[in-house]
């Protein structure tokens, strides 16, 4: 009889722990999919480590310093192993308008072949050593998509003429602006937007958008999810740490006492 009761509560113990065991999975699931490293967050966990999480310069210079620290490590990255990570590249879409070739100021009316240009200036990539500002410059889609070439302006006209080249369209990216040369590429002359993906200097800048929706940068704010992978993090507070300048001003909301020695 005693065995019985023994192997019954055994057995109601074992229940109960399994029940609480898939409670914490869900909770831990749930914890998983609502937390978000935000770049405040990371500010926050360095500002306290160097007891300063109250002063606004220190907090400014160190969100510079992640940023700085990020795109060092992917630059390391690229350098070490020739390739940049596919979870750090990020895609959206420009518009485009038409401007007189050489895009100089005095010369809309003059009788000039039109290219095209981004409406507003495209986010600083990341700089990379292989002398390509982009990853990717294309029209959008998977059915059939353009691949647009990176080639510098003053040789675009001679691109054609390579063997093998027909003439297609090529871009330059200058002064922050992409610039598409479509004189003689009838085609793509009603083109009104490409795509771009690259790793950006500030990921969390950037309009992403789908079907669902699209984020606004007005919209956008330091609690946001920050495009930094888990593994990057403890190497990006160690750099930050590393390179930080303990000159900074120490300014805060606290007041200071006064020294009666």
């Amino acid at each position: 009889m005693c065995l019985y009761y023994y192997k019954f509560f055994f057995v109601i113990f074992i229940a109960y722990k399994n029940e609480n065991i898939i409670f914490a999975n869900k909770s831990h699931k749930n914890k998983q999919y609502n937390d978000m490293s935000s770049i405040n967050q990371i500010i926050s966990e360095i500002a306290h480590s160097i007891k300063q999480a109250n002063s606004i310069p220190v907090r400014r210079a160190i969100k510079l310093g992640i940023i700085h620290a990020r795109n060092e490590l992917i630059r390391r990255t690229y350098q070490n192993n020739n390739y940049t990570d596919k979870v750090l590249q990020q895609r959206f879409k420009l518009t485009l308008t038409d401007v007189p070739d050489g895009d100089l100021y005095g010369t809309e009316d003059l009788d000039l072949p039109r290219i095209k240009r981004t409406t507003n200036k495209v986010p600083r990539p990341v700089r990379l050593t292989n002398n390509l500002p982009f990853h990717s410059v294309r029209t959008a889609g998977v059915n059939n998509p353009i691949e647009i070439p990176f080639v510098k302006e003053a040789s675009s006209k001679f691109y054609c003429k390579l063997p093998g080249m027909c003439p297609i369209v090529t871009y330059d990216y200058i002064n922050e602006y992409i610039y598409i040369n479509t004189i003689n590429n009838e085609i793509l002359n009603d083109l009104n937007s490409i795509i771009i993906e690259s790793v950006f200097e500030y990921p969390h800048i950037i309009e992403i958008e789908t079907t669902n929706e699209k984020t606004n940068i007005d919209d956008i704010d330091d609690d946001d999810e920050f495009l930094l992978p888990e593994d990057m993090i403890n190497n990006v507070k160690k750099l930050v740490l590393e390179t930080w300048n303990t000159n900074v001003i120490r300014d805060n909301n606290e007041i200071q006492s006064i020294n009666l020695s």
